[in-house]
């Protein structure tokens, strides 16, 4: 797959004819009027250019362990630096950060420049920085500024994503970033305009495509909401794509819905649906099946896809690494494991 940029700055906005300037950051294409604030809350119009309304601002500060955002591959049992802002450029009836998601006003925010970011980081000495919890690549520039300083550092940029951006921003973003766990939410128009209130979502497939062929270290998450993307043509339909054009080693978190937001009346999806689930990828012929939101031994750990040698042990959030190289080479057959250590 071969891609070129066709925007040469960071700015993605053009002034229309009407006297708008319309947002190219997502398929929206919000064209705003001076002042106006774009639908995702975090974008807005002044003098004429479209800005960052949110840069630097945050609601949220923590260290998780990076199996949380889910990443099983990438820096296994290590912490992550770990904020989010407000807004969203889609509104998932199901949100479970829907209090910050969903929020626009920017008064209870705090201030931390990029540079406060990076320095935090290094006083928790955690490996990482992840900018997650709301949709991350709607303030892109605040990630593209702490991802330049981060590199100068040593430490490692990861987004936490919705993946619903334009080709040219994923062209332009991939090469700042170490890693990212995209959300493939369904696989028709159907579900992302009745669950997520969007269309154009094919261009979430592209986010991913870009990044691979960009070298990002690249994880899947599917939540299986009961009754409505739970089918056994649907997952075996995002299985099979992920395969064509990810690769069989690419990660897949299957995650147990619960009830959330404005999506209260369906229940917990039966732990029988994950396993499905499960037996579908492996049939499809992905060798890194996880399932998440649910204790179970069945995708939790980490086995070698050509020995199944133990290679990971996870209890919880509690990570250990027991049949693995330190170069990343299994110890039972000396397979290339794809795992970032």
């Amino acid at each position: 797959m071969e891609f070129k940029l066709t925007s040469e700055d960071w700015l993605f906005y053009k002034k229309l004819k009407s006297g708008k300037s319309q947002c190219l950051v997502c398929p929206r294409y919000c064209a705003l009027l001076e002042n106006e604030i774009g639908w995702c809350g975090a974008r807005w119009n002044q003098n004429g250019e479209i800005k960052p309304r949110t840069y630097g601002l945050i609601s949220s500060l923590a260290v998780d362990p990076i199996e949380k955002k889910p990443l099983y591959h990438f820096l296994p049992g290590t912490g992550i630096l770990s904020f989010g802002s407000h807004g969203c450029n889609m509104e998932c009836l199901n949100c479970q950060n829907y209090s910050i998601s969903m929020e626009r006003s920017v008064s209870r925010l705090q201030k931390k420049d990029p540079s406060d970011i990076i320095k935090i980081a290094q006083s928790k000495k955690v490996p990482s920085i992840a900018s997650t919890y709301n949709e991350p690549m709607i303030a892109f520039e605040y990630i593209r500024d702490i991802a330049n300083l981060a590199d100068e550092k040593n430490l490692k940029m990861v987004v936490v994503d919705n993946g619903y951006i334009n080709k040219d921003l994923a062209l332009k973003l991939g090469p700042l970033l170490d890693a990212a766990n995209i959300d493939i939410k369904g696989f028709s128009d159907e579900f992302y305009k009745e669950i997520c209130g969007a269309t154009n979502w094919k261009a979430i497939l592209t986010t991913c495509s870009i990044f691979k062929e960009l070298n990002v270290h690249l994880e899947i998450t599917n939540l299986i909401i009961p009754t409505k993307n739970d089918s056994d043509m649907m997952i075996e339909e995002l299985c099979t794509w992920i395969f064509e054009n990810l690769g069989p080693n690419t990660p897949i978190h299957f995650s147990r819905f619960h009830p959330d937001y404005k999506l209260l009346n369906l229940p917990l999806t039966p732990l029988n649906t994950l396993e499905k689930a499960y037996k579908i990828a492996k049939d499809v012929g992905l060798n890194y099946i996880y399932l998440g939101n649910v204790r179970t031994p069945l995708g939790s750990n980490t086995f070698c896809h050509i020995c199944n040698n133990p290679l990971i042990i996870r209890e919880g959030y509690h990570t250990e690494i027991v049949g693995l190289s330190l170069d990343g080479l299994c110890q039972s057959c000396g397979t290339d494991i794809p795992i970032i250590l």
